[in-house]
């Protein structure tokens, strides 16, 4: 743990019916279903004290088990509008697993947000949000990430060269906004080049995680696709 001790988050310094609101500090990390989001979660959520992050884990088909701030509300039980009642089932979320919004020192959402107006959306409604954001930079990651996505979350193999994709899309220019090629994770030279960026972006005090975590990734991945990642990484220096 990189972070001194925060004597703010002792249990003696809860206060109740202190809630996360939209003006709060909050890291979004966003990303299309397949880009190894869960996987940067994992090593953003281990610079904080106390985020109500859980993570339990790789398993064997290659999927990160990674729970975010709101156990992953956001992608399972929300349409992506940011209403007062999202507000409030954030708290009671929190609250049924006996935290506090007053004793965690930062809330972490993982979600599939990635597209330009999702962005520009979150942007627009939590002036003091960061986001890094995942995205493909070309039609063979898409590829990839369809091959991804399709095996981890329906355990069916698919022909990534028959893998039929649209248009990349495009980013958002912002300084509250990190943008990360997907596969760029997988490389050492990129993983250390963007995690210092990322250490910049969320004023870290240095890298905490080696590129081993990475390869023990790329360890689980389908043996179909596990070259492929990483001689497309190679493409992205």
């Amino acid at each position: 743990m990189l972070h001194s001790k925060n004597t703010l988050l002792e249990s003696h310094n809860f206060i109740d019916d202190i809630n996360f609101t939209q003006d709060d500090p909050c890291i979004f990390i966003t990303y299309p279903s397949g880009a190894a989001g869960d996987l940067l979660i994992s090593i953003v959520d281990k610079h904080y004290l106390r985020t109500g992050c859980e993570y339990y884990g790789i398993a064997d088909n290659g999927r990160v088990h990674m729970f975010t701030s709101d156990y992953e509300m956001m992608d399972l039980f929300s349409a992506y509008e940011f209403t007062d009642q999202w507000f409030y089932d954030l708290a009671d979320q929190l609250g049924s697993r006996n935290l506090n919004y007053s004793l965690l020192d930062q809330i972490i959402f993982g979600c599939h947000m990635y597209k330009p107006d999702q962005t520009q959306y979150i942007l627009d409604t939590f002036p003091n949000a960061k986001i890094i954001n995942i995205s493909p930079i070309n039609n063979y990651g898409c590829q990839l990430l369809e091959f991804l996505a399709t095996f981890k979350l329906q355990d069916a193999i698919i022909d990534i060269d028959a893998i039929k994709v649209g248009n990349v899309l495009s980013l958002v220019e912002h300084d509250r906004v990190l943008n990360i090629p997907f596969g760029a994770l997988f490389n050492a030279t990129l993983y250390n080049k963007y995690y210092d960026q990322i250490i910049d972006f969320l004023d870290l005090n240095g890298r905490l995680i080696c590129f081993d975590y990475i390869q023990y990734y790329l360890s689980k991945q389908h043996p179909l696709i596990q070259d492929k990642l990483i001689n497309y990484s190679k493409e992205l220096s």
